[in-house]
């Protein structure tokens, strides 16, 4: 390949001349039509002066919006080049009323840069081809991926249900391997992640199309050896949109998933995430050397409350009972509803004890009085007179992994020691064996007495 700032040397094969490259296109074109020459010309002048040394194919003539000269310099590139030669005037955003103004002057076309591969096909009339393989058909125009790119992004695609953090990075690190680009920064409404380094001066950027507005941004960061092309250009772009298309599935699949794990009257995770979460905690506390108490509750008279007041006001006190067991436990905490009037709680340490002498589940016992006597205070207005201090819990506490060492038998264990504190008398926490925890106040008063 040559660059001309005079006259060109002669090639043997057929050659696409660059005249003025409005920016990386002249190593586009030598990516994309690999059986050409690729020369480039930093004028006018020395383009025609090119020509009558010897013809090219195409012609592709860099506009400059300044440029007062470009329709007479057309004409005399028009005329060195001869009427079979197609000259295709390539700009920026800003220069196409110039190049549109231009183009009677004898130009064939005009694109817009960066340019597509397949607008460029059909402006210069020209086929693509493989490097050292000639010509190809249109099906194959296009850039094929490496295996290293489709390997990214199949790990990207195992990620769809992580964490929105981990999804992002997975995707910066996919962006980064198929631009050869150590600094990828992604920007959502929501997050930012980037990997190498997070404040770059970004050499491409594309907007992450989304419905009904744009789900962010990706920068790409320099390369540290060749500067990007045009293909770098519209690779990004393709990347970007297949992004956006990532990003919208992961979404929905969190909505379902939502759907899918969360119980419809009380708004809390459902049996079929308690079981799922519980058996990933356990393998956890496993490894970890933790303990995890689970707590086996249901609500004292609740069939009598359902039977008295109708299976709507009975949904709202199960509703109401979620919303106070979740707020006064603690964050890390599992509180989901297992079925009927029965709630499960999964009480486990995500960080040591902070206070000298706080030992599980002795801490466990503190909460549980705290959702005893909050329960027992909290006013029920579908409950009429009934509305405060009528509604008590039984409940059965198992820990991992003294009473059991899986999901199953934990569960198990707590069932028998609820039924332990029913038949005890209810409105009672028993642990497994038999022994009662939280000591009851005098004001609790017995539950209506049902069959449940």
């Amino acid at each position: 390949m040559s660059r001309i700032d005079g006259l060109s040397p002669l090639f043997e094969r057929d050659r696409l001349l660059v005249v003025r490259d409005p920016g990386g296109l002249a190593d586009q074109l030598r990516a994309r039509y690999g059986h050409l020459d690729v020369a480039e010309s930093d004028s006018y002048l020395a383009a025609i002066a090119a020509l009558a040394e010897r013809p090219a194919c195409g012609l592709v003539v860099g506009v400059d919006p300044d440029a007062r000269k470009l329709e007479r310099a057309l004409g005399g590139l028009r005329k060195a080049a001869g009427r079979r030669t197609r000259i295709v005037l390539c700009c920026q955003p800003s220069g196409e009323p110039v190049a549109r103004s231009a183009q009677a002057a004898g130009a064939d076309d005009y694109l817009i840069c960066p340019a597509r591969g397949r607008e460029l096909d059909e402006a210069l009339a020209l086929t693509p081809s493989r490097p050292g393989t000639g010509p190809v058909s249109d099906s194959q125009a296009d850039a094929q991926p490496t295996w290293e790119e489709v390997a990214g992004l199949a790990e990207v695609l195992s990620g769809l249900t992580a964490d929105r953090d981990m999804l992002l990075e997975r995707l910066c690190r996919w962006i980064s391997e198929a631009m050869r680009s150590p600094d990828v920064r992604i920007v959502t409404a929501t997050h930012t992640v980037a990997i190498g380094d997070d404040r770059m001066t970004p050499a491409l950027c594309e907007t992450i199309p989304g419905t009904p507005q744009p789900r962010g941004q990706i920068f790409v960061g320099p390369r540290a050896k060749s500067p990007f092309t045009g293909l770098d250009v519209e690779k990004l772009r393709h990347y970007t949109r297949l992004a956006g298309h990532l990003l919208e599935t992961a979404d929905r699949q969190r909505v379902w998933q939502s759907a899918a794990f969360t119980d419809e009257v009380t708004g809390l995770p459902n049996r079929r995430y308690l079981l799922q979460s519980l058996d990933h905690l356990l393998k956890r506390a496993a490894q970890q050397r933790f303990r995890v108490t689970l707590l086996l509750l249901d609500l004292d008279g609740f069939k009598h409350f359902n039977d008295t007041y109708g299976h709507a006001a009975g949904d709202e006190l199960l509703r109401e009972s979620g919303i106070l067991f979740r707020k006064h436990c603690r964050q890390n905490d599992i509180v989901a509803r297992y079925g009927g009037d029965e709630f499960v709680i999964v009480f486990w340490d995500a960080e040591r004890p902070r206070v000298a002498g706080s030992e599980h589940p002795r801490d466990v016992q503190k909460i549980l009085q705290r959702i005893k006597k909050n329960l027992r205070s909290h006013a029920f207005p579908r409950l009429g007179p009934e509305a405060t201090g009528c509604i008590t819990m039984s409940g059965g506490l198992a820990t991992y992994p003294w009473d059991a060492t899986s999901v199953a038998a934990l569960i198990e264990r707590a069932d028998e020691a609820l039924l332990e504190a029913k038949k005890a008398g209810k409105n009672r926490i028993y642990l497994v064996g038999g022994q009662e925890t939280c000591q009851r106040n005098e004001d609790d008063k017995a539950p209506p007495d049902d069959s449940d």
